[in-house]
């Protein structure tokens, strides 16, 4: 005699059966995971091209010299922040006449000037650029590994002639182009960081105090950002 539990089961284990991927389906989206992939844009492209970005606003906001600093008397002698840089590209706009006054201008009123560059508006750039840095830290290892994966991927792909070279080689130049892209970003920053560090001394030693947090903060951004790209083997 049969029971109720008996009927059922072979009932359930046909649903779930049926529920499942068949083998030639799981072949299929497995074939073409490779073009899928490449084609899907990256989140970690835009955070490198944001981390970059802030950077280079570091450099700005850490430096005055040349025609800025004519640009800069126009302004009040205000440093290159956020809320002085309107006003120092309009400036600007005066040519090479403004860079002449500006260089001798300069050479009169540097003595003078108390604060060079705004500690505070490098403060806030700082802080939104580690909160960039940390996010490529965190994502940067999970797609490269998701990357290696993926080429193990196209490397038995290829072996077995599941797609032909034109794919491949076209899979594996989209992974390619975007450690490139990520490397490039991370190279600039890195140069960035440097740079805003060095302008940061030229302030120190014309007289600003109070630099030595952002001369090491803008040096260990240069650390991280080099340590980052280091990671990255180019294929």
């Amino acid at each position: 005699m049969r029971t109720f539990g008996s009927t059922i089961l072979p009932v359930a284990l046909l649903a779930l059966t049926a529920c499942g991927p068949t083998p030639s389906a799981q072949s299929s989206r497995m074939e073409g995971a490779p073009l899928s992939f490449a084609a899907q844009p990256a989140e970690i492209d835009a955070q490198a091209k944001a981390l970059t970005e802030l950077s280079h606003r570091i450099v700005v906001q850490s430096t005055i010299k040349g025609a800025a600093i004519g640009a800069a008397v126009g302004c009040g002698l205000a440093v290159a922040s956020a809320n002085a840089s309107h006003c120092l590209t309009a400036a600007a706009v005066g040519g090479a006449g403004g860079a002449v006054v500006g260089h001798v201008t300069g050479k009169r009123t540097v003595a003078r000037r108390v604060e060079k560059v705004s500690p505070s508006a490098i403060v806030r750039t700082l802080r939104s650029t580690n909160t960039q840095m940390a996010l490529v830290q965190t994502s940067l290892p999970a797609r490269l590994a998701a990357q290696e994966e993926m080429l193990s991927h196209l490397e038995m792909q290829r072996a077995t002639g599941a797609i032909d070279a034109i794919s491949y080689d076209k899979a594996r130049a989209k992974i390619t182009s975007e450690r490139k892209a990520i490397a490039t970003s991370l190279i600039q920053t890195e140069e960035n960081a440097k740079q805003a560090a060095a302008d940061l001394q030229i302030a120190k030693q014309q007289g600003q105090t109070g630099l030595d947090w952002h001369i090491s903060a803008t040096s260990k951004l240069a650390n991280e950002a080099h340590s980052a790209r280091s990671s990255i083997s180019l294929l």
